[in-house]
């Protein structure tokens, strides 16, 4: 480890030394016909520039003081012309957010340290996909990859708070994740992203059940013009290709956007050491997409839209294969009306099937059985925000979803009968009020919220007429309901547009899932029971953080969280072998950590980005296994860390240089030795840049150091990562 760290330090030295000695001699090289040999006292130099740093949201502000009257200010003075002020005297940009508090806002008035990642550093980053892309976000905990995937499993979470059924995924602001709480990552290609918003901590007063650890909001690019066109096709290591096509146009009152997109890989051999029955995990995933708006006046817009997706992937072993069909329709509508008045009303819904196709162990020369799992989610939310006062704003809606599972599985040798069903339904109300009170520079907001949920589970059955060596199963289970009732307060502190510090603390919960509470699952040697008994989890929360604005292009953010949570589902061993478990809740568990960002523009060439999390996740009480009290949570590792430096010469090149760390983890709640996922370090380098006007290219090495790091695919068996990948894209736009 210390041998990787002295390498990328001083490889990132060397790089920042290059970069910064380059741009530099850029810079002087520009600026050299306009002012040749002209010392600083000279009456000739240009007049410095500054602007007093008052908020842009008042408009009747006081003209901005000469220079002899200002009071010091955290800045930088530069010379620069009247006509192209310095960038670092400039106030820093309120960027709007629509995640934060479920309506447009700054995201400096955010009560939750929320992160926002633009298009360009989404589509020149080297994953393929949108899950590997977040991995590279420092405070997201991931399971298993798009590269090495087996089953639904890659998941992308939030705080410390594994699982995907604990953090929320949005694409333009309606749920994507599953009946059992898994999200199709392959639904939505970079390339039709606008901008992705990560909210963290607990989230359930305004987005419910599934929100412990936050939201993440992925949304999507919009017609501007009356026609746009992206193709773009790429290729890379492991004969990995890739298409797409999005086109788009707005006409008027009506716009629309279709798009396609294909990849495919050949993949590798994951599991070590090999084996005869280990194969490559080759996949193939299509993507289709399309969006209709029509927008009746100024101040409103109906979107009609759908997506589908395919995935085909080998699961890494003889006769066994995966396929997911995805299928999604929205139905939404949005208007402005006058006094930051607006409300909006969505419908959606969503199919699953997924097929599993198993070989017989041990050798899986032959099929055993194939499992399909056809699941549906029906759902609407309609929700307004007005003011009763020049100082507050209130949001106020109603949420429902309803759910169907339907298991079953056909078997090629024999008779048996195994399958599992039944429905879920949740339903809402949820307030909130944004008070806001200024005084001179300084702004308060206080924000309490909250949201009453109501769920019941119903019709559950499971059947298993022959798990080999166990017995029979013919179940069916009464119906349950709970309530949930999840406040929230909020305060954010502005001492001026430069200095921000947040507070809060809130009640979040997640519903059993239909898959946790009824299903039998039986492969090989191994049976997991559901249990109807579950209750639902539920966790109390409060984080303060600061951000810290030192000029427009350098600031930092830190955030200290606390989680105290109880009833946290996962599955326990019903026999000494192991080979029976069943789900169950784990009494109290425990998650504290810190989140520490820095970015700074150091001139228009030159960027530097870092950030750091820590994050200790323990079981603190457990009534059934006290031998896990003290624990690591599965898959949460204490240290993950990024850093990186970008460099762009005008449009012609741009370099992306990162690092990053990842602690390491354990796959079990007994973290065992041989669940232990070993930490490493990987290193990036992205290239991209413009040929012509309509043309852009890249080229990405991920894994420079060739690192065979520990991966999670088949639980039974070690893997490990392909190491060294490149890829190269070409994008044309018109």
């Amino acid at each position: 480890m210390s041998k990787h760290v002295s390498r990328i330090s001083l490889m990132f030295a060397v790089v920042i030394l290059c970069f910064g000695t380059f741009s530099g001699l850029a810079q002087a090289e520009e600026a050299a016909p306009e002012t040749p040999n002209v010392p600083l006292e000279s009456p000739t130099e240009p007049e410095v520039v500054m602007e007093d740093p008052q908020p842009l949201s008042e408009p009747d502000q006081e003209p901005a003081q000469s220079v002899e009257q200002m009071e010091p200010i955290p800045l930088e003075m530069s010379y620069v012309s009247q006509e192209e002020p310095a960038a670092s005297e400039e106030i820093p940009a309120e960027e709007i957010v629509v995640t934060a508090n479920r309506r447009a806002s700054s995201w400096k008035d955010a009560a939750a340290m929320v992160t926002v990642i633009e298009k360009e550093e989404i589509i020149n980053a080297p994953a393929k996909t949108l899950d590997e892309f977040l991995v590279r976000v420092p405070s997201v905990s991931y399971k298993r990859t798009h590269i090495a995937e087996c089953g639904p499993g890659r998941e992308i979470t939030l705080r410390g708070i594994s699982e995907q059924k604990r953090t929320l995924i949005l694409v333009d602001g309606i749920p994507m994740n599953e009946v059992n709480g898994a999200v199709n990552w392959s639904m939505i290609p970079k390339e039709a992203v606008e901008r992705i918003e990560i909210v963290r901590g607990p989230m359930s007063a305004l987005y419910g059940s599934g929100a412990m650890g936050g939201v993440i909001n992925i949304l999507t690019k919009k017609p501007e013009k009356p026609s746009e066109t992206v193709l773009k096709g790429g290729y890379g290591s492991l004969n990995t290709y890739s298409a797409s096509l999005l086109q788009r146009g707005m006409f008027d009152k009506v716009g629309y956007s279709v798009g396609g997109h294909l990849y495919h890989s050949d993949g590798y051999v994951q599991a070590t050491p090999k084996q005869d029955y280990h194969v490559k995990n080759e996949r193939t995933d299509v993507s289709l997409s399309g969006a209709l708006y029509v927008k009746p006046d100024d101040k409103s817009q109906v979107t009609l839209g759908m997506n589908y997706v395919n995935e085909d992937y080998s699961r890494g072993l003889k006769n066994t294969d995966q396929k997911n069909a995805t299928t999604a329709f929205r139905l939404s509508y949005e208007r402005e009306m006058a006094d930051d008045a607006s409300l909006s009303a969505a419908a959606f819904v969503q199919k699953v099937e997924r097929n599993v196709v198993l070989g017989a162990r041990p050798d899986y020369a032959t099929l055993d059985h194939t499992e399909f799992s056809d699941s549906v989610k029906y759902g609407q939310v309609f929700q307004t925000d007005f003011k009763v006062a020049d100082f507050n704003q209130i949001t106020v809606g109603v949420d429902s979803s309803y759910f169907t599972m339907d298991k079953h599985n056909v078997y090629f040798n024999s008779d048996r009968e195994a399958n599992a069903k039944g429905n879920q339904l949740l339903s809402s109300i949820f307030a909130q009020d944004e008070m806001t009170f200024k005084t001179n520079k300084h702004k308060f907001m206080l924000t309490p919220g909250f949201r009453l949920d109501y769920i019941r589970s119903g019709d559950g059955k499971s059947v298993d007429t022959a798990p080999g060596a166990f017995d029979p199963v013919d179940n069916t289970y009464q119906d349950r309901s709970w309530v949930a009732i999840n406040p929230k307060l909020a305060f954010v502190y502005r001492y001026d547009k430069w200095t921000t510090l947040r507070a809060s603390a809130g009640r979040s919960f997640a519903a059993p899932t239909l898959f946790e509470l009824y299903t039998v699952f039986t492969r090989g040697p191994t049976q997991l029971f559901g249990n109807p008994d579950l209750e639902p989890e539920s966790a109390w929360s409060a984080e303060i953080g600061w951000d810290q604005w030192y000029l427009k292009n350098l600031y930092s953010r830190i955030t200290g969280y606390y989680t105290l949570g109880e009833n946290f589902i996962s599955s326990r061993p019903l026999n000494d072998a192991g080979t029976q478990t069943q789900m169950a809740n784990i009494t109290q568990i425990q998650i504290m950590g810190i989140d520490a960002e820095l970015h700074f523009d150091i001139n228009s060439m030159l960027s530097i980005y870092g950030g750091y999390t820590f994050n200790n996740s323990t079981i603190l009480e457990d009534d059934v296994d006290d031998s896990n009290e003290g624990k690591m949570i599965p898959f949460e590792p204490m240290h993950r860390a990024r850093l990186g430096v970008v460099f762009q010469y005008l449009q012609w090149i741009t370099a992306d240089f990162s690092t990053r760390y990842e602690g390491e983890r354990y796959t079990d709640l007994a973290n065992s030795e041989d669940s232990r996922l070993k930490g490493y370090i990987m290193l990036d380098l992205t290239l991209s840049g413009q040929i012509v006007e309509q043309v852009r290219w890249s080229l990405a090495f991920e894994n420079l150091l060739d690192e065979k790091y520990d991966v999670y695919s088949v639980p039974s068996e070690t893997s490990e990562a392909p190491g060294l990948l490149i890829s190269g894209s070409v994008t044309m736009e018109f």
